[in-house]
């Protein structure tokens, strides 16, 4: 602005000695004119173009991964194999290191024959179960029949003889006594026909053995009824008590056979639960097994590695730091003004110091939904997807512009015509030497240009020296 007012006096100055030289001939401009020419101001313009402007928000932050994981061992154990280094790339799955199996290998190979003898014992269990139901009930049935045989004898000697049986022993005793008569009559004749010689001594010894035999069932028969006469004895009567009383203890024990099925159900569901058990911890020494190979949970690279191999691991030992490239994203700030303007999905173009000739694609992932501090700043998501290449690290600082609407075919007025007071903004429009005032209603902005009513693409507008003008002053312009 200073080289501008040093032109303008030099012209003045050169205009004045033309004068001077020519000692006010008629080649002489008129006072007036001399001081119209005296009073225009030499300015900078530039014409108003129609263009695209792109309204937009700038926000930064420092890239991150999504994924950043420390891999780290779950059993304690020595390291007998690492598969990879820092700069490898991994798939989800990949073994990342291998611990040493041979104690689980041991272990487990108990627990299978544990299960296996669960096994068999649950088996046995179930076959008790299945025939003790029957063994009970026939032991309860046996016992049964002989409490009723004991007391059916007890009330037989308890309550005598019947009639009827003592008319029979009754009968018995006379028929035992014809019998024994008869006996007796052919023995005493054969003794007189042996002594007379006329039957031989056989014959006697016969008639002698018929005649004992017939005295020895008369004796049965008269005692038999001399029992049915008298009754028990009250020695019988008690040895039958006793046998009622252990009877009745038999078919007591035999009922409590039923308690022992339940026990055997029992036996079966602890037999069962044991196999449970067993099955379980051999299915943890599988998982421990399994585990033994450490994996990569996600795709990514490998950032870190902490162990080699022959180390010793515990259980929560750092094995290596893997982390995911392909997308990374940030976290910025914006001001609670542009809530109503920025949306999820927005793009963001993005750079990083490290590839400054380089546009990376974003879009606004995530608004946060609190403030962040106390001006009320809002805090967002910004992802990108990483290039082929992987140029992208995480922790580089990135800029993102976010594009929030763009205007086409506007006319766009330099920044540099704008004068701003008392609220309001105003350009000089260069129209045939004159400049005249023009009050602008802005509608859009960026770093260069705005987009404002008021003002027509094609016009010239000052912006270099407009504050030394007025409304209608003439200019004259130096540069374009």
């Amino acid at each position: 602005m200073k080289t501008s007012y040093l032109f303008g006096a030099g012209l003045l100055l050169t205009v004045s000695l033309s004068a001077c030289g020519r000692g006010g001939g008629g080649g002489a401009p008129a006072p007036q004119e001399q001081a119209t020419q005296a009073a225009a101001v030499s300015v900078a313009v530039e014409q108003i173009k129609t263009g695209t402007l792109t309204e937009s928000a700038s926000v930064t932050g420092d890239l991150q991964s999504y994924n950043d994981t420390t891999v780290a061992a779950k059993l304690g154990g020595r390291i007998v194999e690492v598969r990879v280094r820092e700069g490898d790339r991994v798939r989800k799955g990949d073994v990342i290191a291998v611990q040493d199996p041979t104690d689980l290998q041991l272990q487990l190979r108990q627990a299978e024959s544990a299960v296996r003898a669960a096994e068999a014992n649950l088996r046995q269990a179930e076959i008790a179960a299945r025939t003790q139901p029957a063994q009970t009930d026939a032991q309860i049935q046996a016992a049964k029949a002989a409490l009723e045989a004991a007391r059916a004898r007890l009330r037989a000697l308890q309550t005598g003889a019947r009639p009827q049986e003592r008319q029979q022993a009754e009968q018995a005793v006379a028929a035992a006594r014809a019998n024994f008569d008869l006996a007796k009559a052919n023995l005493e004749r054969a003794q007189q026909l042996y002594q007379q010689g006329a039957i031989p001594k056989q014959q006697l010894d016969s008639a002698k053995t018929a005649f004992e035999a017939a005295q020895a069932q008369l004796r049965q028969a008269e005692e038999a009824l001399s029992l049915v006469r008298e009754g028990a004895r009250r020695e019988d009567i008690e040895a039958a008590e006793q046998a009622v009383r252990q009877a009745e203890e038999a078919y007591r024990q035999a009922t409590l056979g039923k308690a022992q099925d339940e026990l055997a159900q029992q036996r079966v569901d602890a037999a069962r639960a044991a196999l449970q058990q067993a099955r379980a911890q051999a299915t943890l020494l599988r998982q421990q097994l399994t585990d033994t190979v450490i994996r990569a949970p996600f795709d990514g690279v490998v950032a870190d590695r902490f162990v080699e191999v022959g180390a010793m691991a515990g259980a929560g030992t750092p094995i290596a730091r893997i982390v995911t490239v392909d997308r990374l994203y940030f976290e910025a700030t914006l001001p609670e003004v542009l809530l109503r303007d920025v949306k999820v999905g927005m793009p963001v173009e993005t750079r990083v110091d490290a590839f400054p000739n380089r546009l990376f694609e974003g879009r606004v992932e995530a608004i946060y939904p609190a403030v962040a501090d106390q001006a009320r700043n809002l805090r967002i998501r910004v992802s990108l997807a990483n290039p082929a290449d992987l140029p992208l690290k995480a922790g580089l600082f990135a800029r993102g512009e976010i594009r929030l609407r763009e205007y086409r075919n506007v006319p766009l007025t330099p920044k540099l015509a704008l004068i701003e007071k008392g609220g309001a903004t105003r350009v000089f429009v260069v129209e045939n030497g004159v400049a005249k005032q023009r009050e602008l209603k802005v509608v859009a902005t960026n770093t260069e240009v705005i987009y404002a009513a008021g003002v027509q693409s094609g016009e010239t507008v000052v912006v270099r020296g407009q504050d030394l003008l007025s409304d209608g002053q003439p200019v004259r312009v130096i540069e374009e």
